[in-house]
Formats: C-alpha cells, sequence, structure tokens
C-alpha cells in the first residue's frame, strides 16, 4: 500500500507547494517545528521561538532528550492567514493630528472607483500621508503636525472601516498593525523614484515563496537566543584567568590552564577531595619547609651573590672585547693609512689647486666668479676649432685682446683647464672628513670600566687582587694609546703604533671558578631538600585551592563544551541554503510571472520603452531592478514616461499579489499629456472591476477620463469634492463634484438630504449636516443647470468640443439671471462649501430654509426651460 502512494507521489506534477513541503520536510526537527507553525497561518510568538531553540539544544545534545510529537508538514500555501478575499475599505472618519486637516470629516469608498477630486491645497497630500503610514507604500512619509497653530496639536488619530464576508470591523490608527491594512498599497509621486532607481523587494508574492523570507527570520530569532546564551557562557572566567590562582607551578596548575572541550569531568574529579590526610601532609612539610629554608638562607645568599658577580663580569667582558677591536694592529693601520691618504691628497690640491694661480695682478682668485670665468671661457674655445684641435697652441691669439699669445700664456691657460678637470681638492676634503670623525669617534671610548666603588671592582679587589690590577693596567695603556692616537689624527702627524690589547683570560677563569662554586652550593643536600620539600608543599597548596574552586573548573569545562556543541548550529549556512532554494523556486514558479505580468501592464499603457527586469534574492527575500540599456530608467526617460513605467512596475506587482485588495493613487497623471490620461484612466478603471481602487487628483480632465471610461465599461464610481474652507484643508463633500452632472439635472439630491433631515428621530448634529450637504448639492444643481439649460451645452466640462450649432438656442434674459444668482448665493449662504461674502452671511439652517430653495431651483428651471428665443 505505502508503495502505491510513493507511486502515486511521484506521478504528481510538481508545485510550488509539493517543493517547499520537499525543502521544509529535509529539515532537523526544530525547523520543521517552525515550519509547521507558519504553514499553519500562527503568529510566530516568542513563546514557540523558545520551544524550536529548545529542540535545537536537544539535537545539539546540550539538553536532555524529551518525546516530541510526530510532526506531518501539510503546507497550505494559498492559506493566507486572517487576509480576506473580498475585503473592502468602506469609509475613513474622525481623522485628527493629521498635517492641517479639518476635524470632522467621512470618506466614503465605493467598491470599486473612489475619486477624490481637489485643487492643489486643498487637504490631498495630508490623507495620502495618513494612508501611507497604514498601508503598504515605498515611500512613506511622517505626518506632520499643524504649522498655524503654536500648541493644542493632537495625536494622530483616524477610524478606518472594512467590510467583507465576515461582516464590518473598524480600527484606529494605532490599530494599523492589524492584517486589513496589509492589503491595500499607495502609489504616489515620491514612489516613481523607488521604482525606477532602486532595487526593490517584492513585498507582495504568492504565500509559497513568503515562507522563506519568514522562515529566515524565524531562524535569526532562535540564532538570538543561542547568541545571548553564548555571551552568558563567554563572559564567565578564561583558562588564564582559573591559572592565574595559583601561585608557582604545579601539574595541577598545568591541568587547570589546560581545560578544554575535550577535557573529561572524571580526570578532574580525580584531583578530590582534599582529605584530612592530605592537611595534615600539607602542615608537616610546611613546617620541614620554614625550618631547612631558615638554616639554608646564608647559602642561598651565597649563590644569588655569585650569580650577580657572574653577570657584571660577563658584562665587563664584552665591553673590553669591545675596545680591543679598535686597538689591534689591523685598527690601527686603518687610521695611519687615512692619515697619509689625507696628506697625499692634501699635496695634490696644492701642487694643482688654485695656490699656482694667484697674483696681485688679479684679485678673487677662486672665487665662484673666477671659476665661473674659466668654465665658460673652455667652453668657447672648444668652439674656435671644432673638436680638431685642443686651444690654446703657441701662435693663437687670446680669445678676448685678440693679441698673440706668448709661451707663458698658453701654459697657464693650459694649466686653467687642467684645474677644472682636477678633482683633487675635493678628494683632500673628504679625507679630512674622514680624519674628523675617527678623532670624534675615539675621544669617546670609555676606558674607566672598572672604577673603585664598583661592586664588581670590590669583588675582585678582594678575591683576584693580581688579576684585577692587570687588567687596570692594560686599560690604562690602551687609555694612554688612544690618547696619542688621537692627538696624530688631530695634527695629521704618522708614527708608528704598537697595538695594545686586553687580556680576557682571567675573566674564563674567573667565570670558570664562580660556576664551580655554584654547583659545590647547589650539590649541598641541605638546598636539594629544600627544593623537594618547596615542589611537595606547592602541590598540595594547589591541591587545597583546587578543592575549594572546582565549582568553577567543572562549570567552566560544562561552558566550554557548551559552547563546541553549539557552534555545530550553523544559522549562515541555513539561511544561506534557504536563500538558494527560495531564489530556485522564485525563478521558476515566479519571477517570469512578474516579467509577463509587468510587459503586459507597459503594453496597456503605450509604455513599451525596452524596460528590462533584473532578480536577485537575499535572506530568503526576492528583488527586482528595471534597467533600460544598462543604465536607471531615471536617468534616460521623461518625466512622464518614468510615471508610465513605475505604474506598470506597481500594477504588476499588485497583480501577482494574493492578499492585496485595494490600490490608493494620489495624482498619477501630473505632467502627463492628455493622451496619456486618458490610457492611465482607462488602464486604472479596468483595474477597479478586479480590485477597490482609490483615486486622490486635482485634474479635471483626469476625472472626467475616469468617469468616461467607467461609463463605457459599466463600472460603478463615487466622486467626492475635498477642498480648502477658509484655509483649512480637508473639507469633504460627499458625492458632490463636477463629476456628477447627469445626477443633478434635478432638484432630486437635494431633495433626498431634506427628506433625511425633516425625519422627527434625525439628531441635531446629521440633521444640520444634511441640510449643509442638501445646500452643497443644490448648488452643483445650479451650475449643471447653467452649463446643460441656460448655455444650451455649447461648451461641456472636460470636452474639447464646443458645440457652435447650440448657440442659436441661447438667450439671455437679465432678470432671470438675476433671480439665478441671488438663489445660487442663497445656497452659499447656507452651506460650508465655500469662503462667504458680506452680501450672505452664514447662519444655522432649518429643513424649511433648504425645502424653500429646492422651490426656487425648480421654478427657476422651469422658467428656463420654457424660455426662448424672442422671434425678431
Amino acid at each position: 500500500m505505502s508503495n502505491e502512494i510513493e507511486l502515486k507521489e511521484k506521478q504528481q506534477p510538481e508545485t510550488l507547494e509539493s517543493e517547499v513541503k520537499k525543502f521544509a520536510d529535509g529539515l532537523p526537527y526544530w525547523y520543521k517545528y517552525l515550519a509547521d507553525k507558519r504553514f499553519s497561518g500562527l503568529e510566530i510568538t516568542d513563546e514557540i521561538v523558545s520551544t524550536a531553540y529548545s529542540y535545537l539544544l536537544e539535537e545539539l545534545e546540550l539538553k536532555d532528550k524529551t518525546d516530541k510529537p510526530a510532526i506531518n508538514l501539510n503546507p497550505s500555501l494559498q492559506h493566507i492567514g486572517k487576509y480576506k478575499k473580498d475585503l473592502l475599505l468602506t469609509k475613513i472618519e474622525d481623522v485628527e493630528g493629521v498635517n492641517a486637516l479639518i476635524e470632522g470629516q467621512k470618506i466614503d469608498f465605493g467598491n470599486n472607483l473612489t475619486i477624490i477630486y481637489g485643487t492643489n491645497g486643498s487637504g490631498k497630500s495630508g490623507y495620502t500621508r495618513l494612508l501611507k503610514q497604514v498601508f503598504y507604500s515605498k515611500s512613506p512619509e511622517d505626518i506632520l503636525r499643524n504649522i498655524h497653530i503654536a500648541d493644542g496639536h493632537k495625536p494622530v488619530s483616524a477610524k478606518f472601516t472594512f467590510t467583507s464576508s465576515s461582516g464590518e470591523s473598524s480600527f484606529l490608527f494605532a490599530e494599523k498593525a492589524n492584517a486589513e491594512f496589509k492589503q491595500f498599497s499607495v502609489f504616489d509621486g515620491k514612489s516613481v523614484i523607488r521604482h525606477l532607481d532602486q532595487r526593490n523587494e517584492f513585498e507582495f508574492r504568492p504565500a509559497g515563496l513568503g515562507f522563506f523570507a519568514d522562515f529566515n527570520s524565524y531562524i535569526s530569532k532562535v540564532e538570538q537566543k543561542m547568541s545571548f546564551d553564548l555571551d552568558l557562557k563567554k563572559a564567565g572566567h578564561t583558562a588564564q584567568d582559573l591559572g592565574d590562582l595559583f601561585e608557582g607551578e604545579s601539574e595541577i596548575k598545568e591541568i587547570v590552564k589546560a581545560i578544554n572541550p575535550k577535557t573529561k569531568l572524571s580526570d578532574l574529579q580525580k584531583l578530590t577531595p582534599f582529605t584530612e590526610e592530605d592537611k595534615v601532609q600539607k602542615e608537616k612539610i610546611d613546617k620541614a619547609y620554614d625550618e631547612l629554608l631558615l638554616a639554608s638562607k646564608n647559602k642561598e645568599r651565597e649563590i644569588k651573590q655569585l650569580q650577580t658577580n657572574k653577570k657584571l663580569l660577563g658584562e665587563n667582558r664584552l665591553a673590553l672585547d669591545k675596545l680591543n677591536q679598535y686597538f689591534n694592529t689591523d685598527y690601527i693601520k686603518k687610521i695611519i693609512n687615512s692619515i697619509q691618504d689625507y696628506l697625499d691628497k692634501e699635496a695634490i690640491a696644492k701642487s694643482e689647486g688654485i695656490e699656482n694661480f694667484k697674483t696681485e695682478k688679479v684679485l678673487q682668485v677662486g672665487s665662484k666668479e673666477w671659476k665661473d670665468l674659466i668654465l665658460s671661457a673652455e667652453n668657447f674655445a672648444k668652439k674656435q676649432t671644432d673638436g680638431q684641435m685642443e686651444y690654446p697652441n703657441l701662435g693663437d691669439n687670446c680669445l678676448l685682446c685678440h693679441q698673440p699669445l706668448s709661451e707663458e700664456a698658453v701654459q697657464l691657460i693650459s694649466n686653467y683647464w687642467v684645474f677644472i678637470k682636477s678633482v683633487a681638492e675635493e678628494n683632500a676634503n673628504k679625507a679630512l672628513e674622514t680624519l674628523n670623525k675617527l678623532e670624534v669617534g675615539l675621544s669617546k671610548f670609555n676606558f674607566d670600566l672598572l672604577p673603585d666603588d664598583n661592586t664588581l671592582t670590590t669583588w675582585l679587589d678582594e678575591k683576584y687582587p693580581k688579576e684585577l690590577e692587570e687588567i687596570k693596567r692594560f686599560l690604562e695603556s690602551q687609555k694612554l694609546l688612544c690618547e696619542e692616537i688621537v692627538s696624530n689624527v688631530k695634527n695629521k702627524h704618522i708614527k708608528e703604533f704598537h697595538p695594545v690589547q686586553i687580556p680576557l683570560i682571567h675573566h674564563q677563569t674567573i667565570e670558570a671558578s664562580i660556576d664551580a662554586s655554584i654547583e659545590i652550593l647547589e650539590k649541598d643536600e641541605q638546598i636539594k631538600e629544600l627544593e623537594r620539600l618547596e615542589k611537595s608543599k606547592t602541590l598540595l597548596s594547589h591541591k587545597e585551592k583546587f578543592n575549594t574552586h572546582f565549582s568553577k573548573f567543572q562549570s567552566f569545562l560544562e561552558n566550554q563544551q557548551w559552547i563546541s556543541k553549539a557552534g555545530k548550529a550553523n544559522f549562515r549556512k541555513s539561511k544561506t541554503e534557504t536563500t538558494i532554494t527560495e531564489k530556485t523556486l522564485s525563478d521558476k514558479y515566479f519571477n517570469q510571472r512578474y516579467i509577463d505580468a509587468f510587459n503586459e501592464e507597459c503594453e496597456k499603457l503605450d509604455g513599451n520603452f525596452g524596460i528590462e527586469v533584473s532578480h536577485t534574492g537575499s535572506a530568503g527575500k526576492s528583488y527586482r531592478q528595471l534597467k533600460l540599456k544598462g543604465n536607471n530608467p531615471h536617468a534616460v526617460l521623461s518625466e512622464g514616461e518614468q510615471k508610465v513605467i513605475a505604474i506598470a512596475d506597481f500594477l504588476a506587482e499588485m497583480k501577482l499579489s494574493e492578499i492585496n485588495r485595494g490600490i490608493v493613487f494620489d495624482d498619477p497623471v501630473t505632467s502627463l499629456d492628455e493622451t496619456r490620461k486618458s490610457e492611465i484612466a482607462k488602464r486604472l478603471v479596468q483595474e477597479c472591476i478586479d480590485k477597490q481602487t482609490i483615486i486622490f487628483t486635482h485634474d479635471l480632465v483626469f476625472v472626467s477620463s475616469l468617469i468616461g471610461h467607467c461609463a463605457d465599461l459599466t463600472v460603478e464610481h463615487v466622486c467626492h469634492w475635498i477642498e480648502n474652507r477658509s484655509g483649512s484643508p480637508g473639507q469633504i463633500w460627499l458625492n458632490n463634484s463636477p463629476s456628477y452632472e447627469k445626477e443633478y439635472r434635478n432638484a432630486e439630491p437635494s431633495k433626498k438630504h431634506y427628506n433625511e433631515a425633516k425625519k422627527e428621530d434625525c439628531p441635531p448634529m446629521q440633521r444640520e449636516f444634511l441640510l449643509k450637504t442638501g445646500f452643497a448639492s443644490l448648488r452643483t444643481s445650479y451650475e449643471v443647470l447653467v452649463i446643460n439649460d441656460l448655455f444650451k451645452n455649447v461648451v461641456q466640462r472636460f470636452n474639447e468640443r464646443v458645440s457652435i450649432d447650440s448657440l442659436n438656442s441661447v438667450y439671455f434674459d437679465s432678470d432671470l439671471i438675476e433671480e439665478l444668482q441671488d438663489s445660487f448665493g442663497q445656497c452659499c449662504r447656507y452651506m460650508e462649501g465655500h469662503t462667504h461674502s458680506d452680501k450672505y452671511a452664514y447662519k444655522k439652517p432649518e429643513p424649511i430654509n433648504l425645502n424653500e430653495e429646492i422651490q426656487r431651483f425648480e421654478a427657476i428651471r422651469t422658467k428656463i426651460k420654457k424660455y426662448k428665443k424672442p422671434t425678431t
């Protein structure tokens, strides 16, 4: 039977769900536990993470094994937890503390398309900022406080109402973490750059792929728990700290310093306990050691003195050996050669030098100018013969006075040339510099190496007086030789010097004698016994201390073993494998779908600009990057083209989302031409058939295009008017905008508000709201009346075509127009939608006031319809 099941499973085609299950089935138990909770749609609480961590510790043998329930993974990848497939946003109300938005407003949303129209500064951006805070947005913005007031700022607050087959539910702004808010997304102008220039994470993907990013985050939470425990384990003592508890050296100290994860506790336990017998033995050895130490103090002191003297003697020998290097035959010969070298070079310099040219007839001989003159003369002389022969020769003329040169003059000029080429003077100076360095160096030698008050001198005078006297005599001879050499170097005088070498044989003999004396003292049985007792004493002292601090050693060993086992939990490898699997499955089941969806959106929006899509993965997540021939589209495309591509990218991702139920746009067609506006309007109307769509805009042409496409596709829509009233933005007029001309061809909208307001059970505040809205509706009806009836539809809103033929039927009667204006003013008198003129001061409306104005409107409307242009 099991073989048949396995065969059926093999025959089943692979799906994203089956491949995710295959990945999860191959994981250790603690991983599978987390995966099972994720598949069940549960929120991964700290308690669940702690349980998974406990299972990991069992796996690493850091906890005792427990009986664990079997896990049969059944990933329901279509399960979307608390997300609802039929979710709708129905209204936003009670908005406070958002920019300068006026309070007490409400926005109702239709099931398909909702348009909120208003001019710049009317408050649309305030509502967009609010929605970007609660819904998904690539460019969330902080909500600003009202800068027009100094104090009294309220915290951000708003009430959002949703509906689904489960019923209606409302949430406050502070409850934006609820799942309902995650099912809506916002696109605005600030999102464009994020879509085009940056690497963007796929926020909405198949639930199966979302598993991997979640899973890596769960692994990180478990890793954090282990890191915390590791820090605690590492925060205790180190092996060096424990070794420092023991003074001196013993095998126990070495055992403590060598504790590592491989150390066996049983080996440490062999050093326990510190018995009463050990205590008695320690006291016995301490007493014997102290008695013997007192008796051997003199010998110890003598050994230390001998060792000190040997050290000083060795240092003295090295100093004497260094002096000998400068007063041997070879070095003295080098000094004499240096003096002779200088004398030779000085003589050459004198024979070829400047002295030969000095005369009373010419001043400044030897100066720079004099040398420059000779150099220039030689160079000029070479040009007289073209290199054929040297100048001068007997019979040549002087280059300056042109007189024939005498034999003496020829010789003088030739000597000049020789002088120029000579380096004798420079060589003489270098030789003199060498002698000066020798003089300075020899003058610094110290021959007072055995002063009378020196410790070594005193000891040698007592033990080896003859040897000391001979060493001092040679030092004095060497000193006199040095002074004589310095004098001859200084006076450049050559003399034969006899080398002086201080004999070092005495040092070798004395050092050997010291070693022999130390050896004799150390071979003393008393010293040997003292060393043996000290070793036994240290060992027992260390054993006592080891038992006192045994718990520290045991704890340290357990921590080291825990750390070693914990190191087998390779979280980085687990995360990498998760990311690789996610990328593989994303490439297989999602990435191409996204590319196809993106290209399809570009096609629908006439945005085939050659955009390429690349995909990368990191930490169990997928990212995409848009490129245009290797460049960021933002750097190549026009502003309008950029917006088209960004919208296509946004719609493509939302299209593939399993949870997204609504999209919000803030002025999506800014800076676009009318053709582009119409294309985008059509696409968004198509989208609102499947997803609730909300659009904030200030563009009347775009509003008209949206409404037109809704009519073409038989799609329901609602349109509200938002305005800035007396400096307070955010005034909402529900179902009251230019988009509702067909509904306002008569006074029916106002009558509906009147009928509700006059009911006896209507609350006062609700009645006032209904009356004001009724007057606003009546005002719109007047606007439609002027366009359709008074002007006979010659010029229609949002329509480029002007009906010239209808001009024949247009006629204006001043009395009728005055009556219409007065009635229109009465409506403005009662509504809060406009700034009131002095003529029409605001007063609180009553139902009778609205009914009176409705009757006046219908009367005027009847007059206009019956009124005909007089015949001439």
